[in-house]
């Protein structure tokens, strides 16, 4: 079968990682980058097409990598793309439906919440004005300013809810710029959440992450060091599979923060990377992993 790789960067680790595993297992890896495809749209039909390859007929499945930063025009296409080809009945992972939801915070968290799973309070507004108003409801000592669309960290910034005129600058400038105001409760953690990995509504490995020392944040490219979790705690389990249900993602990274009160959700990764969860689990191929379950899935 010829198995599609959808990546920025086929050298990348986790895409040469798939690379390899897809290869392993007698398959052929195609990867290709969405400024590749070419759409077309006819009076025959309608096909997307890569270099001589007919994605709709000669790709039996397809593994999305993350997008990246992206224009609006350009998400809004790439997505249309993944959905065109899902209805010319290539499997695709994650399925488009479920990328959108991740990929947005406020919608995932939001279904989320919707289904009963515990996330922290959260303030969404374009208003600066209402934003300084209504952040006292968030009932923390810290707010966590994010961007509406982002990874790995990157973009949030902490904030002491007493220092008025520092948010009130911050603030005023994201609506002056034209972005969405997203601010979220500080959930005390000790400097610690877990990563739990689910593969096809199953806990395949999961990790403790620590923030390097004097830092808040978690993730192992900002620096965060993974520890080996053997055995997951049941209900963080659940928690994590309930989560992955939710929003329809068969490859998933739910992050979980644990705390006197109970385990709130921070968010679900529809196009997760795995390295620092490698590191701590050399019994498990996660790519190899990845690989079968996509081809168990795949197009004949």
């Amino acid at each position: 079968m010829l198995i599609g790789l959808l990546t920025r960067n086929p050298r990348g680790w986790a895409s040469s990682e798939l690379i390899k595993a897809i290869k392993s297992l007698g398959h052929e890896p195609f990867y290709f980058n969405f400024r590749d495809i070419a759409f077309f749209i006819d009076s025959d039909g309608s096909k997307a097409l890569v270099r001589n390859v007919d994605l709709g007929k000669d790709l039996s499945a397809i593994i999305v990598r993350p997008f990246g930063r992206v224009s609006l025009d350009q998400a809004i296409f790439r997505l249309d793309v993944l959905y065109s080809l899902q209805d010319l009945g290539i499997p695709i992972f994650n399925k488009p439906s479920s990328i959108e939801k991740c990929v947005d915070k406020f919608r995932s968290l939001y279904t989320l919440k919707q289904h009963g799973v515990p996330v922290p309070k959260t303030l969404v507004t374009e208003n600066s004005i209402l934003a300084l108003k209504h952040v006292e409801n968030l009932d923390s000592k810290f707010a966590v300013l994010k961007p509406m669309f982002g990874s790995r960290g990157h973009g949030s910034t902490r904030f002491v809810l007493g220092d008025r005129d520092v948010m009130w600058e911050v603030l005023r400038t994201l609506q002056f710029t034209g972005h969405t105001i997203y601010l979220q409760q500080y959930i005390e953690h000790g400097g610690t959440d877990i990563r739990v990995f689910v593969l096809g509504y199953n806990v395949l490995a999961s990790e403790t992450r620590k923030a390097p020392s004097g830092a808040w944040k978690t993730n192992v490219a900002q620096g965060g060091i993974p520890i080996p979790l053997k055995k997951l705690d049941p209900e963080i389990e659940d928690l994590a599979i309930r989560a992955a249900k939710t929003l329809e993602c068969e490859i998933a990274g739910v992050d979980i923060v644990q705390t006197k009160e109970g385990s709130y959700v921070l968010e679900v990764n529809s196009q997760p990377g795995w390295r620092g969860l490698q590191s701590v689990h050399p019994d498990i191929n996660i790519a190899l992993e990845i690989s079968k379950y996509v081809i168990s899935k795949a197009k004949n």
